[in-house]
């Protein structure tokens, strides 16, 4: 046998090769233009020869071809399958077959067919059918995306806001306080990653599982910002984006609202109030102020205002004495408050008022506040004088109208209400003229340094004004409402509308005197102020003659060595130094004019007219002075400017002397005159008592059928003459001295009204109703003359304390602290206790008892001895108000009612010694007296001895809101009872909406 390799040769047949060539590039050209050639020769050809014993159907004259890429569907969502037919015949339909069913396909052109699978939820095995033919088998494999099954938000709120932590359950959008702390949970299928992307996706953090999907992040959140949550796997991500939006509601700002109202009367304090309110809370609140003045501004000081931490909304009020800064006339406050909220994230954050300033007005400014004070008192006085002059002539035309009437109609209780309505605008009146005189007394005693003698003025006078309105003519009106209410009988309406028509004539005659009172004592205070202005000005004036002695160049060696401009310019200082001192004396001689005019206003002027007649040449003098300095400065003849200088501070020195012994010695002279006056008052009015007293003896022994009853009765008449001339007198006498209180005068009317019934008794022959109101009279009659003893006494220790005359003292016008007047002191130069007193007014009575006097000199020891327990119990009354206020309500009630019952029993023993009852007042009740006093001061002694009130140090009065204030505070109380209504658990958008609510309400 020949191998092949043997009888074929390679070698040899290598060039036949190329002729191979030509038959692939053939075969290469057919697969090129039609490659289904070579598929059916080799594959279907094939086969037929291979599986020689099967049937093969006819080929299909078409293709069947999807066009989807992957086969691959994901769980829960819809799968849309493309077809397309390709070949030489195209069907009409093609069914998908799957499970045994067919479906006919949708038809989107000729060769383009589509299915939809909807909510896959497995893997499907399908095969296409078309016109008899069966396409090969086809199956969708099943996937799944990631997906958010469950999660949670754990918010941890900061500790300041006091708010518990809460779990929010598949909630995204959050609306969170600043500086929360959020946990987030999630609960995933099938997601192998989470990530979250913060800010529009520039943030991007990976989370890490906690476990078999479940993922967990932690973050303070800041600000607002949006996020989405991402989840993958293998396969995909999340089909829909998943975005929420976190809301931080940040700390905002505390507000806070400032009104302020100054005492513009006597600038001793300012007071703040406002609302404060944070969202969250407040941590406190200041006050900041500083003084200015022309010199620099300090620094701002604080003062910590009182405050409810826990309240994010309230109230607040302050105020700030300015006594203790030293505040200077043109200097100013400048203040604000501070409110601080506590926010524990940022730190406290604050919020400031605006700055308002207070400024205190210069000497001039303040001049001419207290001369309009002085015209706005003058002008209340006479606005009320004038309402009680209509009340009482409405009266008088009611008495004239009623006179025949036995009933009243609707005519008359409309009168009569008419009249009670009057009388309630004549209280208003009165009672802002006591305000009124008030807030000027304070201004003028802070920035007027009056004497000791003019502040004791003001305040007697202050008292006459409080005491105008007394409870028993407010009695008398309310028994006058009631009678009308009660019945229309004239007779007991006719009675009341006489006692309130001598009450009201009391009132009237009280506002005239205090009208006079009032500008006598401007007088005098303008008469110190211009004896001091001008005794200032001629210091003054003598300084500067010594500074310009000075400039001449041969006395200064320093003078020398100036520059001509340093020369020049002191010079111009000189001159105009001279300029404001003149002008300074020519508001001192406006001043002169105006005490002038003032002193023609009163009642019984003082001699300024003579005064100033007299210092009209001393006047001339001194402008010629001044003139010639003034001329000879511009001259630099310093020298004779000097001269003239000091000659003018000599003139100006003698003037204010002048003015200081005028003022002094018409003091002096018209305290005598009065004195004079008050005694001749004294022994009339006693003489007057003793034929009082005589005559009502006599008219009890006689019959009116008896002849000497007429004789009686005109000396009734001549008495009550007698009365009319002491109350002329004292009415008089009362406008120029102080002493003389308001219950003295009421007193006079009584004696007067108690007289006037006795003569109308005599006359209509009541003889009993006469002889008591003699008895009366003659009571109120001993009660006068007691209680002008006592001012009689008090003038005569103020004229012995005054000295011997010698004029007015302007300097040194101020007490010094501790030291007293010596009034009341014992020999050793201690105040007595009011027991030790009492004792020796009990001892002087059984003295007096024993001493058998009788007549005028018994009258005369009993007088003095009511006055002397009078005093005791008026003393005692003060007590009892000083104490009153110093003690708490249960000892304050113990010891009011302990000197209630002292004072009783003093009022009893007054009355017998006024009525010369000496036999009723026994030692037993004299002691008794002494006794309980004794344990009252002991008392109260103790009380001021306890440790827990020894221990404590001086403390400020509680401040009252002014009214005007107290509304402002009113007003912001009811917006803050409305934000209380808000629930606690509202949220912070909701929060922020309310207020911007009530902030438009407020607006």
């Amino acid at each position: 046998m020949v191998r092949f390799t043997d009888a074929i040769r390679y070698s040899e047949n290598k060039r036949y090769l190329r002729y191979v060539l030509i038959p692939i590039a053939f075969l290469g050209l057919i697969f090129m233009i039609s490659p289904s050639f070579f598929t059916e020769l080799f594959t279907k050809s094939s086969a037929r020869i291979i599986r020689y014993n099967e049937s093969f159907a006819e080929p299909a004259p078409f293709n069947f071809e999807v066009e989807n890429k992957k086969m691959e569907a994901f769980k829960n969502e819809d799968f849309t399958l493309n077809l397309k037919l390709a070949g030489k015949a195209i069907p009409t339909e093609v069914f998908l077959v799957t499970g045994g069913r067919r479906y006919k396909m949708t038809k989107n052109d000729m060769n383009h067919f589509g299915y939809d699978f909807p909510k896959i939820q497995k893997g499907v095995d399908f095969y296409f059918e078309a016109a008899g033919f069966k396409s090969k088998e086809y199956d969708i494999k099943l996937l799944e995306r990631p997906s958010l099954a469950n999660f949670n938000a754990y918010l941890s709120y900061p500790a300041y806001l006091g708010k518990p932590n809460e779990k929010w359950n598949n909630i995204g959008n959050l609306v969170v306080p600043e500086g929360t702390q959020i946990k987030w949970d999630f609960q995933t299928n099938k997601a192998d990653k989470v990530w979250l992307m913060f800010n529009e996706n520039r943030d991007t953090v990976s989370l890490k599982p906690s476990s078999t999907d479940n993922f967990s992040y932690q973050s303070q959140v800041r600000n607002s910002q949006s996020y989405q949550v991402r989840l993958g796997n293998a396969f995909s991500y999340n089909k829909e984006p998943i975005q929420y939006y976190i809301n931080v509601i940040p700390d905002l700002y505390p507000k806070i609202t400032m009104q302020d109202y100054r005492d513009t009367a006597v600038y001793n304090f300012i007071s703040i109030g406002g609302s404060i309110s944070d969202d969250y809370g407040l941590s406190g609140l200041k006050m900041m102020y500083r003084v200015v003045n022309k010199d620099k501004a300090g620094q701002f000081q604080a003062m910590n205002i009182p405050m409810e931490s826990d309240q994010s909304i309230q109230n607040y009020y302050y105020q700030l004495s300015l006594s203790d800064l030293n505040l200077k006339p043109g200097d100013y406050v400048e203040y604000y408050v501070q409110v601080w909220d506590n926010d524990g994230v940022n730190g406290a954050k604050s919020s400031r008022s605006h700055t308002s300033q207070f400024r205190i007005p210069t000497s001039a400014d303040m001049q001419k506040e207290i001369d309009k004070g002085v015209q706005d008192t003058e002008k209340q006085i006479d606005k009320a004088m004038k309402k009680a002059q209509d009340v009482q002539k409405d009266i008088k035309e009611i008495e004239k109208k009623l006179v025949n009437k036995d009933r009243l109609d609707y005519q008359d209780k409309k009168n009569i209400e008419d009249v009670i309505k009057k009388r309630e605008e004549l209280v208003d009146e009165v009672k802002k003229l006591q305000m009124q005189n008030e807030a000027l007394n304070e201004k003028q005693e802070r920035f007027d340094e009056n004497s000791e003698k003019i502040k004791e003025k003001m305040e007697q006078l202050q008292q006459l004004m409080n005491e105008m309105l007394d409870e028993e003519t407010k009695k008398l009106y309310e028994e006058l409402k009631k009678l009308l209410e009660q019945n229309r009988d004239a007779d007991p309406v006719m009675e009341k509308l006489k006692e309130i028509s001598e009450q009201e004539n009391n009132l009237e005659k009280e506002l005239d005197r205090a009208m006079e009172m009032f500008k006598q004592m401007q007088f005098e205070q303008k008469v110190e102020k211009t004896a001091e202005e001008l005794e200032k000005l001629a210091e003054d004036q003598e300084k500067l003659s010594e500074q310009t002695d000075k400039m001449d160049d041969k006395k200064s060696e320093e003078n020398k060595n100036l520059s001509k401009e340093e020369k020049q310019a002191k010079q111009d200082e000189l001159k105009k130094e001279q300029e404001d001192l003149n002008k300074r004396f020519e508001d001192i001689k406006k001043d002169l004019e105006e005490l002038e005019k003032m002193d023609k206003d009163l009642e019984k002027p003082n001699g300024m007219e003579k005064q100033n007649d007299e210092m009209e040449q001393d006047k001339q003098d001194v402008d010629k002075e001044q003139e010639n300095s003034k001329d000879n400065l511009e001259k630099k003849d310093n020298k004779n400017a000097s001269k003239s200088q000091k000659s003018a501070g000599k003139k100006m020195k003698k003037m204010a002397e002048s003015m200081m012994k005028m003022a002094g010695d018409q003091e002096k002279e018209q305290e005598e005159e009065d004195a004079n006056a008050l005694r001749a008052i004294l022994e009339n009015l006693v003489q007057l008592s003793h034929d009082q007293e005589n005559l009502m003896k006599e008219f009890r022994n006689v019959q009116l059928s008896d002849p000497r009853f007429i004789g009686l009765a005109q000396r009734q008449t001549k008495l009550q003459d007698d009365s009319k001339i002491i109350e002329d007198s004292l009415n008089a006498l009362a406008k120029r001295v102080f002493q003389i209180q308001s219950f003295i005068t009421r007193e006079l009317g009584d004696m007067k009204r108690h007289m006037t019934a006795s003569t109308e008794g005599i006359k209509k022959r009541h003889l009993g109703n006469a002889t008591g109101k003699q008895q009366q009279a003659m009571t109120s009659m001993n009660n006068l003359a007691l209680m002008l003893s006592d001012v009689l006494n008090q003038m005569q220790d103020a004229m012995q304390q005054g000295g011997g005359g010698g004029g007015m003292k302007v300097k040194n016008k101020k007490k010094q602290k501790g030291k007293g007047d010596g009034k009341g002191k014992d020999k050793d130069g201690n105040t007595p206790n009011m027991s030790e007193l009492q004792k020796k007014l009990n001892q002087q009575i059984q003295d007096l008892k024993k001493s058998g006097k009788t007549g005028k000199g018994m009258s005369e020891e009993l007088a003095k001895l009511a006055a002397e327990q009078r005093r005791l119990r008026n003393a005692l009354q003060q007590l009892e108000k000083m104490a009153g206020s110093q003690l708490d309500k249960n000892a304050k009630d113990q010891l009011g009612k302990q000197i209630q019952e002292l004072k009783k029993e003093m009022e009893k023993i007054e009355e017998d010694l006024v009525n010369k009852r000496l036999d009723r007042i026994d030692q037993k009740r004299q002691k008794e007296i002494e006794t309980r006093l004794l344990e009252s001061e002991k008392a109260l002694r103790e009380r001021e001895e306890e440790p827990t009130r020894k221990a404590e140090t001086g403390k400020d009065k509680q401040k009252t809101p002014p009214p005007a204030m107290n509304q402002y505070l009113k007003n912001k109380e009811k917006q803050i009872e409305l934000l209380k209504t808000i629930p606690p658990s509202l949220s912070p958008y909701y929060k922020k909406e309310v207020d911007e609510y009530f902030e438009k309400i407020d607006k």
